[in-house]
């Protein structure tokens, strides 16, 4: 990885730490208000969220909200041997989740439910650092690059980001995935190609 996106990392992470939980509660709100008025939205049946760590936007209230709609909600289940994703159906936020040893939300081995990515309609992606044109920074595993990498049907992936995760460029390589839409709490992007 260059030099330039463990920087930009290391200064959206700085800036996106620096917030207090209320202006993350605060923002998170509007980011998801935002979310759940988009088109795609309604009509995803099948829904991803990633379930929020660290600084991340707060996804929770998006999670009960889904599944009071009736969607279908799937969760990450992280293999760190295999350094893989693996989708679980989650039916009740209260009860099936637990905190695993690396401080992540994943759902307890009795009910995880596999789903393939090829049944998910509307991904809803974390990462550190966005550019206009949808290309993102995550952690540095690559976790969802390569969930996504493969070929065959895709979701449509958004991302849910502070507007202060959004940067002016970022160099992409090969395995890079982009994003189709990104919400902050100002606005939603439409990843466009640069000319």
């Amino acid at each position: 990885i260059s030099a330039l996106k463990k920087e930009i990392r290391r200064e959206v992470l700085r800036k996106r730490d620096g917030l207090s939980l209320q202006d993350r509660i605060n923002l998170s709100k509007e980011i998801i208000d935002s979310l759940l008025s988009l088109e795609e939205f309604s009509k995803a049946k099948v829904l991803h969220f990633f379930l929020t760590t660290k600084s991340e936007v707060l996804t929770e209230d998006a999670i009960r909200r889904s599944l009071l709609l009736g969607k279908s909600v799937v969760v990450p289940v992280t293999e760190k041997g295999h350094k893989r994703i693996l989708l679980s159906r989650l039916e009740d936020y209260d009860k099936e989740l637990t905190l695993t040893p690396h401080g992540i939300l994943e759902p307890k081995r009795e009910f995880r439910r596999h789903v393939a990515l090829h049944d998910v309609d509307l991904m809803i992606l974390p990462g550190v650092a966005f550019d206009t044109a949808g290309h993102r920074i995550g952690y540095g595993a690559g976790y969802y690059d390569r969930l996504l990498g493969g070929t065959g049907r895709r979701p449509f992936l958004v991302a849910l980001a502070f507007e202060l995760q959004i940067v002016d460029y970022i160099q992409v390589e090969n395995h890079d995935i982009r994003v189709d839409k990104i919400v902050t709490e100002k606005r939603v992007i439409t990843a466009v190609d640069e000319q």
